[in-house]
This record gives structure tokens, C-alpha cells and sequence, in this order.
């Protein structure tokens, strides 16, 4: 068995590895990610705080329509209760009597205006909050899946590496310390195939005395152009 492949053997080992471990830590970012729940939640405490301004608003509204009601009540009192004599000030306060009914319809407009935002603020904190509880509930369930998937994971990466150390020791140290310096260079690929005379990793033709020291089994030839650890299959 050439180095070249087990070189080449090797390298496809790492891939894998390589593969597992960014998608181990993309799994931890989606488990550590609650953007969707906040999002809800702030939604819902929205709407909470939309609602209590509703309310509020409503008692504002009951209690002006109240004192108006309390004000015409006096007003009616003082212009029937026959303590006054004086046309001048009846009159007056007829006008002002008639002035507050005026007033009180509009007051008891804004008051079922205020009633009817109350019922929809009730409506939409409603939905809220049960959007809330389906947003926890659907994360919950993709956090199960992504959980299983880490713990097989961590299993398979467990076996490989294993596969990796008896690869590895099967290969020449010096060969092992230039593999690992090219992976670290050339993003990780370090063995390229020989397709067609020509590097898989670059493109680039080989000559034809890089082609034929790529073929011989002990020894190890790199491509001209790239220069990564070339493997002729």
C-alpha cells in the first residue's frame, strides 16, 4: 500500500471529521439560539403592555363619563330645585345644561371606543400569548431532534477518530508532518488525485516526469502548481 494512499485514506478520514465537528458546532449555536422565543415573548409582553394601556384608558374614559353624569345631575338640580329666580341665570344655566349633555355623548363615545380597543388589545394578547406557547413548544421539539443528532454525532466522531489514530499510525512521521502542514495551507486539503493527468485540486497538467514519480508507490510527489501531496490511484 503506497503512502500517496494512505496519505490519500487519510485525508478522507479527516473530511469526515472535519465535517462532523462544523456541524457539532452549528448544532450548538441552533441549540444556544432562542431568537424565535424572544421574538414571541417580546410580542407577547407587547401586547401585554398594550393591553394594560387599554384598560387604563377605559377607566379613564368611565370615570369622565361619571363626573360629566354628576355634573349634569347638579346642574339639573340647581336649574329645578327653585332656588333660583333670576331669568339671567337660568337661562345660563340651561345653556350649560344642555352644553354638558353635548359634552357627555362624546365623552361616552370615547368611553366605547375605549371599551371596543380593550376588547381587541384582550383579543391580540390572546393570540400572543398562545403563539408564545406554540413557539416553546415547536423549539422544544427541534432542540429534542438537534440533541439526538449531536449525541450521534459525538458517537460517529468517536469511531473516526479511532479510525484516524490506526490510519495514522501506519504512515511515515515525516509524511504525517508535512500532511498536517499542507492541511493547515491549503484549507484542509492536503492529497489531491491524479484525474487525467492533471491535479484535481488546482487543474493544473502534470508533467510528464511530476506524472510518473505520482505513480510510484514509496514515494511521495506533489503537484508543481499547488503543491499538495499528489495520488495517482
Amino acid at each position: 500500500m503506497s503512502e500517496s494512499f494512505k496519505l490519500f485514506r487519510l485525508q478522507q478520514i479527516d473530511s469526515i471529521i472535519d465535517k462532523g465537528q462544523a456541524r457539532l458546532a452549528e448544532i450548538d449555536r441552533l441549540l444556544a439560539d432562542n431568537f424565535e422565543i424572544r421574538l414571541s415573548k417580546q410580542n407577547y409582553e407587547q401586547t401585554q403592555r398594550n393591553f394594560f394601556e387599554a384598560e387604563q384608558n377605559l377607566r379613564v374614559a368611565e370615570e369622565n363619563v361619571k363626573q360629566q353624569r354628576l355634573k349634569i345631575e347638579r346642574s339639573q338640580a340647581a336649574l329645578y330645585g327653585g332656588k333660583i329666580s333670576n331669568p339671567k341665570e337660568l337661562q345660563d344655566l340651561q345653556h350649560e345644561s344642555e352644553f354638558l349633555k353635548k359634552y357627555l355623548v362624546t365623552l361616552e363615545d370615547t368611553q366605547l371606543e375605549a371599551m371596543l380597543e380593550l376588547d381587541e388589545a384582550e383579543t391580540v394578547t390572546i393570540q400572543a400569548s398562545q403563539e408564545l406557547k406554540d413557539t416553546e413548544q415547536k423549539v422544544a421539539e427541534q432542540k429534542q431532534i438537534l440533541e439526538r443528532e449531536k449525541s450521534d454525532l459525538l458517537h460517529e466522531l468517536e469511531v473516526n477518530e479511532s479510525e484516524r489514530a490506526a490510519a495514522a499510525s501506519t504512515i511515515d512521521s515525516r509524511a504525517i508532518t508535512l500532511y498536517n502542514t499542507l492541511r493547515e495551507q491549503k484549507n484542509g486539503r492536503a492529497v489531491a488525485q491524479v484525474i487525467e493527468k492533471s491535479c484535481a485540486a488546482c487543474g493544473s497538467t502534470l508533467t510528464a516526469s511530476t506524472f510518473s514519480s505520482a505513480q510510484m508507490p514509496n514515494k511521495i510527489t506533489r503537484c508543481d502548481a499547488c503543491g499538495r501531496i499528489l495520488y495517482a490511484g
